[in-house]
């Protein structure tokens, strides 16, 4: 699994990994899926309406007969497109990620086959999270973006789409997050 390559600290413990929503892959396997079925559709379309033709001028037979073969190249060409989208699709599901342990949160982001973004913050940096649910089918899914902004000289912001439970996942790192306060704190009390 692509997290157990990720080096935890000595007293570090994951809480959670999470993954898009799944009904993210669902719909783009249902697009994929159509896709793969359009050039039929089509053809099936473009020979109904050469039916209604007057076919005396055209010999049908012969052209179904040459044109076959080609057709069939071209479609088997498309479906292997195709299935190399659903691949990236699959793939990009599969391997963006949270995982939130009790000291910080991994993003990682699949950008491609061959792209991957790898990214981490302390939860005692979290300053500000943001969630965004919009629409009738993330409402009533329970899906979003999550938002993260960390303190410091950079302000970095981290956003991932399509997350599941965006409320619940925001109230457990805010919990974590004032735990880790409360530890960093304390050990900076007990240092004095």
């Amino acid at each position: 699994m692509l997290f157990e390559q990720i080096k935890l600290e000595g007293d570090e413990t994951l809480i959670r990994i999470v993954r898009k929503h799944w009904f993210i892959l669902f719909s783009f396997t249902v697009a994929d899926l159509l896709l793969a079925l359009f050039p039929m559709l089509a053809y099936w379309i473009f020979a109904s309406i050469l039916n209604g033709i007057d076919t005396s001028v055209i010999n049908l037979e012969a052209l179904e007969f040459s044109m076959n073969g080609t057709l069939w190249f071209f479609y088997l060409g498309w479906l292997v497109l195709i299935w190399m989208l659903y691949t990236n699709h699959l793939t990009d599901y599969y391997l963006d990620l949270w995982a939130i342990t009790n000291r910080r949160i991994i993003a990682i982001d699949q950008r491609g086959f061959f792209r991957r973004f790898l990214s981490s913050f302390r939860l005692e940096r979290l300053q500000d999270m943001n969630i965004n649910v919009s629409g009738l089918i993330p409402t009533l899914l329970n899906y979003g973006t999550i938002e993260a902004q960390t303190a410091g000289g950079s302000n970095e912001e981290f956003s991932t789409n399509n997350m599941p439970d965006p409320r619940g996942l925001k109230a457990l790192i805010i919990k974590l997050a004032d735990e880790r306060q409360r530890v960093m704190n304390h050990e900076q009390a007990d240092g004095l």
